[in-house]
């Protein structure tokens, strides 16, 4: 079950070693992907913020779905198909961050938490970070 952050953050190292593919979209593509990268990075903020906090991070699996079903379409030209999919695959197969954080919510000292949620809060950083490098081309 906690191997959806890493699963994310494979998915956010994984483009990011594909940055100079990307870069080579024309500006209008670099700025689709540069504004979907951003959205999942925002997306796995507000989920790591959320369960900081205590709470559960509702709403956000049905986001993080929905921007794996578009990331697909926004690599496939730079990337090919097989490699579009794949990366869309496994970010849409580790979308249950909600249950995710029920259960890390059942851990009893915060420090067991920690190193899932840094996991979440890398894969954060690195699409933010994505999202610039592809922009900027």
């Amino acid at each position: 079950m906690f191997d959806i952050f890493k699963t994310i953050l494979d998915v956010s190292k994984s483009l990011l070693g594909l940055k100079d593919q990307l870069r080579t979209a024309d500006k209008e593509r670099r700025g689709d992907m540069s504004q979907l990268f951003m959205n999942i990075s925002d997306c796995l903020t507000a989920v790591s913020t959320e369960i900081r906090d205590g709470g559960v991070p509702h709403g956000r699996c049905g986001e993080l779905q929905l921007y794996a079903q578009e990331l697909p379409d926004k690599l496939r030209k730079e990337l090919g198909d097989e490699k579009a999919m794949d990366l869309g695959a496994m970010l849409f197969h580790a979308y249950n961050v909600e249950s995710v954080a029920m259960n890390l919510h059942q851990l009893e000292h915060a420090g067991e938490k920690e190193p899932y949620l840094a996991q979440i809060e890398e894969a954060s950083g690195k699409f933010r970070a994505l999202a610039n490098l592809v922009k900027a081309g």
